[in-house]
């Protein structure tokens, strides 16, 4: 997540940087604004990392319950007899 972070704050700085260059502000004010910029982006940035994880973690977690529960049923079907199975190709009148 920090690796997030820090990309986030140093896209931040670079797009606020870029546009208060393009509209020829003072530097103090542009950097002012390119650090806040900064620190807004590299939180945004940490808190939808957290989200992306979080929801990768939850769909391995459904996939390995999943491949769990379809082992579990092989097995007890495995266990059981073979029953004949009907069709309907099969029936006489």
């Amino acid at each position: 997540m920090k690796l997030m972070m820090v990309l986030g704050g140093l896209l931040g700085f670079v797009v606020s940087l870029g546009s208060g260059l393009s509209q020829e502000g003072t530097w103090s004010g542009i950097l002012a604004r390119a650090c806040v910029s900064a620190l807004l982006a590299g939180c945004l940035f940490r808190w939808w990392s957290h989200l992306w994880l979080r929801s990768l973690q939850e769909s391995n977690r459904q996939r390995r319950d999943q491949a769990r529960l379809a082992a579990q049923q092989k097995a007890a079907g495995a266990e059981t007899p073979d029953q004949p199975k009907v069709s309907a190709a099969t029936h006489q009148p």
